[in-house]
């Protein structure tokens, strides 16, 4: 079990250096595996959920663009870890000095609006409009949008999933994206 981790972390150290030298591939599969994990440390300090999100992105994009500084006498869980907790208790300070400069100017006083709940209602149209667009596509691209963007899968992934050629593959997801662009006036 402890070769097991050794050789998990040489894997993930790997994967650092070799994002830091610009390898695309090699930041996907560190980002596929410490995603999770960054999402977990983010929502220790965060309660709300797209500013979770909007922290998560933050630190992976810093993650790389900083892996050059990486140093790897260390564990890249530690690294990366470090940068997640920065980030995030960076933005609790953030909110927490806009809330005191709100209250310190009055505008709290006149904010009546519960956006929160307008923020959540429009969320439910929208998800409520792109199901009725995803639902509209045609088969063939429906399964490839919603496996492609929902499930994630590379185009590789896809292809293997759908039996088609790659370049069929990411035709049907990139056609049935834009229809749906074009369905939801994006």
């Amino acid at each position: 079990m402890h070769h097991d981790l050794r050789r998990c972390r040489d894997e993930e150290r790997e994967l650092l250096l070799r994002s830091a030298a610009g390898d695309h591939d090699a930041f996907t599969e560190l980002h596929r595996r410490f995603r999770p994990l960054v999402e977990s440390w983010v929502r220790h300090h965060l309660v709300d959920r797209s500013l979770s999100e909007e922290v998560v992105q933050d630190v992976l994009l810093e993650v790389w663009c900083r892996a050059g500084r990486y140093d790897p006498q260390h564990a890249p869980v530690s690294w990366i870890r470090t940068i997640a907790q920065r980030r995030a208790i960076d933005r609790v300070r953030k909110a927490e000095a806009d809330r005191q400069r709100d209250l310190r100017i009055g505008t709290r006083l006149l904010d009546t609006v519960d956006h929160a709940a307008t923020e959540r209602a429009e969320g439910a149209l929208e998800r409520a409009a792109l199901h009725r667009a995803i639902a509209a596509l045609p088969t063939r691209q429906r399964e490839a949008v919603v496996l492609r963007h929902l499930g994630e899968l590379s185009g590789p992934e896809l292809a293997e999933r759908l039996g088609v050629p790659l370049g069929t593959a990411k035709t049907r997801a990139r056609d049935g994206l834009l229809t749906l662009r074009r369905s939801l006036g994006c």
